[in-house]
């Protein structure tokens, strides 16, 4: 393929540049190389003084023949010559001198000028005492070095003509070189288009070292003696000199005798001008040297363009010399040269010659003007062959003047995928550069010449239409052509006429050429890359197949398999391919699988023909993995067998594959044979789940609120590649896979593991066998973590069909993090857990720990016991172990359950293998005494005449009617003997007093009186490493119980008892149980009663004195008296237990009787006695209450303050207490008694006035105070409350 300069190749000057000697090594070579050739554009003023821009491009090699071309197209000459060495002795210099004459006389009929370059020596011809770099030289490029000179690219048409290259290459390498390249020269067509063909040539075809150099200059002078070379002058006529140093101190006087002596001289018969250096890095001079070169090669074209301009008309020996092309040298045999139509052919083709000096020269316009001249007289005469070259000419000046910027040249870069030693005449060189050339300048407009005569866009591509016409009536001119129609498509495509470069480009196709296979497939190369550069990189991958199926065609006698498989792999991304998996299609598409199949089996054909098994194993898995999607049934079977095949051969391993030419095959993992559909940590059972314990922060602080609707660091993010829970030291742990197997057979997978990162992980290598074409096959991946810290999964790792992947997490669809990282705690030790109890069929747990189970059934009262046994199955011990009851559902399990923590922390700690055991004792709670019976209807007594019962109850004034006599109502059910004492429902609801208490009946409550209590034991435990870090576990046992009824106490009342000191608690007891029951009510009385029977008891009891009741919880003080005091045990044939009174109630009247009251109260209104009933008064008449205390106490009443309140209560929960403006009290409403004797009275009176009608109730207390010890007795400020004793109910009065 032609470089971005082909374009305006028409206007450089050709100048090569060899390497000759053995002393200078090939990458120093290449460096001088890449130096010299920055030099392609040079400014040189005229004899006018006008500014010429004169365009050079450098080859390293340019067969003799090519030159024959040089009067066709004169920018086919060879003009001048450098060759480039070192030396180190006399002899050495001989050498090379010797080699460059040659050199020069194989291009003596074009050659103007020459120089040799030589490193080793000083500027003055003496040796060079240093050390020789034996690397690339250290110069450093300027940073315009990017824009390098018109170089060689793939596939250089003009550059064909004479094949060259400038890429490093290594010394291993030039084996095979340009001398296997340059074939003798069998028709001008073909020998043309092999020189075209050939300009894609490495450096290291061409580059050849002095051996070569040597060998090919003694078979070209074996005709020519060296010694004859005397005779000759230089290029530029001046005579030979020995030495002509290059640096500026050339001119100073002579050296000493001393340096004489050890200086070189060149051979006296050396015609050419020899520039010596003493390293690469001291040879600053060079790019000047080289600038001097270059004027004096245009001054010598200069001259041949003014010799050609001064000649008026062609004569007929010029047109036979240098005015034909080579193949036209023997039609002339025998015309009449002399006729008019051949003179008008020459002065024609003169015209048309001096346009193309002109081009060279630096004078593009000037050269359109000759070109049109030559034009009209060539289409005159039919001379269609030099028509053509005159039309080509005038496009090549008219883009030259139009796209200036299309002359700037890319830096070389060495194509990495081809093969060094196979395929060296390939090279791909970057086409984006666009920075200027080392010494260039932008052209400025005002240096341009007149735009007279210059083609438009539109008739550059007429006028290369209507050249590539004429070129094809000839069969010899078929190289001419194909480099016609590549230039108009480069032109075009500048022009962004993409479509009509194609065109140009399929006309390139079907010229008919005489090529060799080789040949064919560098011509099928080089379309390819100019396809490419259309952007039809389809087509340019077909054109790339196509060159590589020739490299291996039946007829080629020496098929390259190396080659083939090297083209292939360039057109895999036009197939929308790539070697790497990962790597995702930048056109936003895939491709034509059937095509990208067939690409991919070839890659296969030919990796194993070219003998590289691994990279054919390797090509089979990424055909497998990426194209398993779009194969039939048969096409999997089929290359999964061949994998497997190949595999035997070669495995598989997923690491790179370098190529011999450098190029890196990335890994191919299989993870879609098999594919893993779900990927999924199990987390270690609950029961073995480790947690930490995390200490409160110190300067953490409560918050106030129950609850806040502000999230606590809401700028957290949840880490979704972390693993929520922990896995244990030394302990198993497992992955859950899902894995489906596409394949039409069954996939064995002979290892399958983890791939981990961070602690040192034991993977455990699992054998999976999965059927064929199956889904959702379940296996687990398991190993062993060796170490604490955090763990990094990866992915997994297969062998199967002998290749072995890698999966990575990220490859995989299923997976929507990279990785997934967990944390590995140290050791902890494991607990088995055992109970004597049976376990519970069904319990519904609210813990996901448990590892045990224990069912109890107790009657209510019963008591058991439970034991549990730990048994330590980890491999440390257990040093810490704290037992808790969890029991959401009902906290009275705290009740039921209890153990012994003592016995626990004796027993510790217990080693790995040992046991452990406790005792849990179980009591059976119930609910002896139940809710009130709402369904009795006319009871008083009933909760929901509780409040009523509350309110209206007075303590003394119903004492009476409750006490009556007692004898009567309790002798008939009170009994010393074992006999049973029966009673009816009816009967005892009768028997109870109006202030009493029932529950449901006994049928009812029995009928749902079964409960079950659940409750959790949980077990924290923690040992070994695990404790040092604050690690723990937890385990539980879920405990069952079942409480069936045993006693219920229906009903209950008070009863003053024998001395004022006691009370009787009256009981009436249920046996809810099938069996008769005995119950034990006090320290000698006992009783029996008959299953589902019931009967009363008396339950003598002290009452509750002054000093434990406090003010405000009366009630519950007198209960907690009742149930502390109260020992009721009831006694069945095989068991027994306790009936509490826990949950008792009292009403107002009860307390009265169960607490010791010191005073009686008896009030007067008005002279006459109080009543419970409603009393009526007038607003404004005076109502007189009296009010006696009697103190009916064995011990005087000191300090006693009596106290009147009068309020409105307006039966919503509130009342008024200032009613200063409603009544006027007369007398005191308070007042102080010191004391009050037992047995004596104290009276006090107060009247009230009322002014405004109402409801008014009147409150009495009194208030034991006692004086304060730090003030003096009687001070009223220093009394404080005691014992507070009311009038219940308070008085009612009604003012109208």
């Amino acid at each position: 393929m032609l470089s971005k300069d082909t374009k305006s190749i028409n206007e450089s000057l050709l100048v090569v540049v060899r390497h000759i000697g053995r002393q200078l090594r090939t990458k120093q070579f290449n460096k001088a190389f890449e130096r010299i050739s920055k030099i392609n554009l040079v400014k040189i003023s005229d004899s006018q003084g006008h500014p010429r821009n004169i365009w050079i491009r450098y080859l390293r090699s340019y067969p003799v023949e090519n030159n024959d071309w040089g009067d066709f197209q004169t920018h086919r000459r060879a003009l001048g010559l450098i060759s480039i060495g070192q030396c180190n002795s006399q002899e050495e210099l001989n050498e090379l001198c010797r080699i460059h004459e040659t050199l020069k006389v194989q291009y003596t009929f074009t050659l103007f000028d020459s120089r040799c370059v030589l490193y080793g020596l000083n500027s003055d011809g003496s040796l060079y005492e240093g050390q020789h770099s034996s690397d690339v030289s250290p110069c450093v490029e300027t940073p315009d070095s990017s824009f390098h000179s018109s170089r060689e690219a793939s596939f250089n048409f003009n550059e064909r003509i004479g094949p060259a290259t400038s890429t490093p290459i290594d010394s291993s390498e030039i084996n095979g070189g340009c001398t296997s390249l340059v074939m003798p020269r069998k028709t001008p067509s073909s020998d043309s288009l092999h020189n075209y063909l050939g300009g894609h040539e490495d450096a290291e075809a061409f580059d050849t070292t002095s051996e070569e150099s040597s060998s090919r200059s003694e078979s070209v002078s074996a005709a020519i003696q060296y010694s004859a070379m005397g005779e000759h002058h230089t290029e530029n006529g001046s005579p030979p000199s020995s030495i002509q140093p290059s640096d500026t101190d050339s001119g100073k006087s002579s050296h000493t005798s001393e340096v004489a002596r050890t200086s070189l001289v060149t051979p006296s018969n050396f015609k050419s001008r020899a520039l010596f250096y003493p390293t690469m890095d001291q040879s600053q001079a060079l790019e000047a040297d080289i600038e001097e070169f270059i004027s004096a090669l245009f001054w010598v074209l200069e001259s041949k363009r003014l010799d050609k301009l001064g000649l008026r008309k062609a004569d007929r020996f010029l047109l036979m010399s240098s005015l034909c092309a080579p193949f036209e040298k023997k039609d002339f045999v025998g015309l009449d040269l002399e006729s008019k139509n051949n003179k008008r052919r020459a002065d024609g083709r003169l015209k048309k010659q001096l346009g193309d000096l002109s081009l060279q020269a630096g004078l593009p316009m000037e050269s359109i003007t000759h070109y049109l001249g030559a034009a009209e007289i060539l289409k005159s005469v039919n001379d269609w062959l030099w028509l053509a070259g005159a039309l080509e000419g005038m496009c090549s000046a008219s883009v030259a003047t139009l796209y200036p910027h299309m002359r700037k040249s890319p830096p070389l870069q060495r194509n990495s995928s081809l093969q060094g030693g196979d395929f060296t005449k390939y090279k791909n060189h970057a086409m984006n550069s666009s920075s200027l050339p080392f010494a260039s300048e932008p052209v400025d407009s005002s240096m341009k010449p007149s735009m007279k005569n210059c083609l438009t866009h539109v008739e550059i591509l007429e006028r290369y239409r209507e050249a590539v016409t004429h070129y094809t009536k000839y069969r010899q001119a078929g190289i001419i052509e194909t480099e016609a129609c590549i230039k108009a498509a480069l032109v075009l495509i500048e022009q962004k006429q993409i479509l009509a470069a194609a065109d140009f480009l399929q006309n390139a196709v079907f010229i008919s050429l005489q090529l060799t296979e080789n040949e064919k497939m560098l011509r099928f190369n080089a379309l390819s890359e100019l396809y490419t550069k259309l952007g039809f990189h389809r087509k340019a991958a077909f054109f790339k197949r196509v060159a590589a199926m020739r490299c291996v065609s039946p007829h080629n006698p020496q098929p390259n398999w190396g080659v083939c498989h090297s083209l292939l792999l360039q057109l895999l991304e036009g197939y929308k391919l790539s070697l790497d998996p990962n790597e995702k299609s930048r056109f936003g598409f895939y491709g034509w699988p059937r095509l990208q199949i067939q690409v991919l089996h070839e890659l296969v054909g030919t990796a194993k023909r070219k003998g590289n098994g691994a990279l054919a194993t390797r090509h089979m898995t990424l055909l497998l993995h990426t194209m398993l999607p779009h194969m039939g049934r048969d096409e999997r079977r089929e290359f999964a067998l061949q994998l497997e095949l190949l595999s035997k051969e070669s495995e598989g391993i997923p690491v790179a594959l370098a190529l011999e030419n450098g190029l890196i095959v990335p890994p191919v993992h299989l993870s879609n044979i098999p594919s893993v559909k779900v990927f999924k940590l199990v987390p270690p059972t609950p029961h073995l789940k480790p947690d930490k314990l995390e200490p409160k922060k110190a300067n953490e602080e409560a918050s106030p609120f129950v609850y806040t609707p502000f999230v606590i660091n809401r700028d957290k993010v949840k880490d979704a590649s972390k693993a929520e829970f922990c896995w244990s030291e030394g302990e198993l742990c497992e992955v859950n896979i899902l894995l489906e197997n596409p394949l039409p057979i069954e996939l064995k997978v002979s290892s399958m593991c983890l791939i981990t990162d961070g602690v040192n992980f034991q993977v455990n290598s699992n054998v999976i066998s999965i059927p064929a074409e199956s889904s959702m096959f379940p296996a687990t991946l398991t190993g062993i973590p060796l170490a604490p810290g955090n763990l990094r999964i990866l992915g997994y790792s297969t062998f199967t069909l002998g290749a072995k992947s890698n999966v990575r997490l990220k490859s995989m669809k299923a997976m929507t993090v990279p990785h997934i990282d967990i944390e590995i705690v140290p050791a902890l030790p494991s607990l088995e857990v055992e109970t004597n109890k049976p376990k519970s069929e069904f319990f519904s747990s609210f813990s996901d720990s448990i590892v045990n189970s224990a069912s109890v059934s107790l009657l209510m009262g019963e008591s058991q016991e439970c034991c549990i046994t730990l048994t330590n199955t980890g491999k440390v011990p257990v040093e810490s172990l704290e037992l808790s009851l969890d029991a959401r559902l009902d906290k009275r399990v705290h009740e039921i359950f209890k153990w012994s923590n003592e016995n626990i922390s004796s027993q510790l700690p217990i080693m790995p293998g040992a046991s452990a055991s406790f005792t849990v004792y179980i009591f059976g709670i119930g609910d002896f005494i139940g809710q009130p019976d709402s369904h009795v209807v006319g009871d008083t007594s009933s909760l929901n005449s509780l409040p009523a019962a509350i309110n209206s109850l007075d303590g003394p004034a119903s004492l009476p009617s409750r006490l009556g006599a007692i004898s009567d109502r309790l002798r008939p059910k009170r009994t010393e003997s074992s006999a049973s004492n029966k009673s009816s429902s009816a009967k005892s609801n009768s028997s109870i007093g109006s202030g009493s208490y029932s529950i449901r009946t006994p049928k009812a409550a029995a009928s749902s009186s079964i409960k079950t209590y659940e409750a959790v034991l949980k077990l924290k435990y923690s040992g070994g490493p695990g404790l040092k870090s604050g690690h723990f576990r937890n385990c539980g046992i879920a405990l069952n119980l079942e409480v069936s009824p045993s006693l219920y106490i229906t009903k209950w009342d008070t009863l003053p008892g024998d001395s004022p000191s006691q009370f009787y608690l009256v009981l009436d007891l249920w046996n809810a149980t099938q069996h008769e029951m005995e119950v034990h009510y006090a320290k000698t009385k006992q009783i029996l009663v008959e299953k589902s029977e019931s009967c009363r008891i008396p339950v003598p009891l002290d009452r509750c004195g002054t000093h434990i009741v406090e003010k405000g919880k009366e009630e519950i003080n007198c209960c907690q008296h009742i149930v502390s005091n109260v020992d009721l045990e009831w006694v069945l044939p095989e068991t027994s237990g306790k009936a509490t009174l826990q949950g008792i109630r009292l009403t107002p009247a009860m307390i009265q009787l169960v607490t010791v009251s010191p005073i009686q109260w008896e009030i007067s209104v008005n002279g006459e006695s109080a009543k419970a009933e409603e009393m009526r008064f007038e607003a404004g008449q005076m109502i007189t209450v009296d009010v006696w205390l009697r103190n009916h106490m064995k011990e005087e009443l000191e300090d006693v303050r009596l106290s009147l309140d009068c309020f409105q209560d307006y039966q919503n929960g509130r009342s008024n207490y200032r009613l200063d403006s409603s009544l006027a009290v007369i007398g005191n409403d308070s007042v102080f008694i010191p004391k009050i004797q037992p047995g004596n009275s104290f009276q006090h009176s107060v009247s009230l006035i009322f002014f405004v009608s109402g409801l008014y109730k009147i409150d009495f207390k009194c208030n034991k105070r006692e004086v304060n010890e730090s003030n003096q007795k009687g001070d009223p400020s220093a009394f404080s409350t005691e014992a507070v004793w009311r009038y219940n109910p308070p008085l009612d009065i009604q003012i109208y």
